[in-house]
């Protein structure tokens, strides 16, 4: 189950306490982090009908109906666990307090078995409870305090009874106790730090994936990703093809270093200017595309004004040194079943226009409205 994007703490201020993931950590990890709970349920399934079957041979061998009773909470339990599997965004709460209730079922049935004495049982008893404490430091690490909560609940029955039986070895239990939380401690830190690593480091080869190394902008492919969330909600997409003007003079003047400097702020400018409802990607070289809601010919021509200033504005690189370059800019309207590379097609011709007709202008394709070329908002085609 997929639950990066539904994964919520409880509500309830205890458990929300022991719940907690690292807040420190960026919130897409995190949320990948908490959707580790809500895997697989087979773990679960599975650990049920083994404590079901270990609670039913100590019935067989001691006799002691409690054991029936936790058999039966086993199952309620289970039940319960998967149904808040079904919606994490909203069942966490109960979701973690069932999980601690289980921990506590564990708890029971060891301190019965060993107080009844009965060796071959409490041996069983005990490779079960370690087998589950392994289960929860490698699925519940994400939380630790909800993880070492669990653990200390099922080590302590046992420590807490055998020394009940036997206090001479209390010293001895106290130290290994000690050395126990200190060990799961590490353990779950260790794994989280693994996990946390490991889910950064995919986040960010999809984010290089999809984003300009150099300007931080959308590439290609993440321009065509942009486009489909934008049609697919149905919206009108408008398309603007930008090209540097006297960018090459730049690079030829004051180095290649200088041309990425100017690349870096001409993104940043974009950014800036296009808003956060519109997306920016660089094509490559100097070329730029802008991905925007199709408002009307009006403000996409505006919109391309106001680039061509914010863009023509000089680059400072020191005191005395000033880079200038300008931009030409096509535009083409589109409906929600448009295709980009028709879109593209458009606006390149309406690119190539601006640029015969002198640079440093936008042009909206001469088929998309009445308005074509300006400097403004208000300029209409010639």
């Amino acid at each position: 189950m997929d639950g990066s994007s539904t994964y919520v703490a409880p509500r309830l201020a205890p458990l929300r306490w022991l719940a907690s993931i690292d807040p420190t950590l960026p919130n897409e990890v995190r949320k990948r982090l908490g959707a580790i709970f809500f895997g697989s349920p087979k773990p679960f399934v599975v650990g049920a009908i083994n404590a079901v079957a270990v609670v039913l041979l100590a019935f067989y061998r001691i006799g002691h109906s409690v054991f029936l009773a936790i058999a039966a909470v086993e199952v309620l339990l289970l039940a319960a666990r998967l149904a808040a599997m079904r919606k994490p965004g909203v069942r966490t709460g109960p979701f973690f307090a069932v999980g601690l209730a289980w921990a506590l079922t564990q708890a029971v049935t060891i301190v019965v078995v060993v107080l009844s004495r009965d060796i071959p049982m409490t041996i069983i008893v005990l490779a079960s409870s370690l087998a589950a404490i392994g289960s929860i430091i490698g699925r519940n690490f994400a939380a630790p305090r909800y993880a070492m909560t669990q653990v200390l609940l099922i080590d302590l029955s046992f420590k807490a009874s055998f020394g009940f039986l036997y206090p001479e070895f209390i010293p001895l239990i106290l130290c290994q106790g000690v050395m126990f939380v200190l060990m799961n401690i590490s353990m779950i830190e260790q794994h989280r730090r693994v996990t946390v690593r490991a889910i950064t480091a995919e986040i960010e080869s999809r984010t290089h994936s999809l984003r300009d190394p150099l300007t931080g902008l959308l590439n290609r492919r993440g321009l065509e990703g942009a486009f489909d969330r934008l049609t697919a909600r149905g919206t009108r997409p408008a398309l603007l093809y930008l090209d540097l003007d006297g960018f090459k003079q730049v690079n030829d003047t004051l180095g290649h270093h200088a041309g990425d400097v100017v690349l870096q702020q001409v993104g940043q400018r974009l950014t800036a200017t296009i808003g956060p409802h519109a997306v920016a990607c660089r094509l490559g070289g100097d070329e730029f595309l802008v991905l925007c809601d199709d408002s009307d010919a009006e403000a996409i021509v505006g919109l391309g004004a106001r680039l061509i200033v914010s863009i023509g504005t000089p680059y400072q690189f020191e005191p005395t040194l000033l880079a200038r370059i300008g931009v030409s800019i096509g535009a083409a309207r589109g409906d929600p079943a448009a295709d980009l590379k028709t879109m593209m097609v458009l606006a390149d011709e309406a690119l190539y226009a601006a640029k015969a007709a002198g640079k440093s202008r936008c042009i909206l394709h001469a088929g998309n409205s009445e308005t074509g070329e300006g400097h403004g908002p208000q300029a209409r085609r010639a």
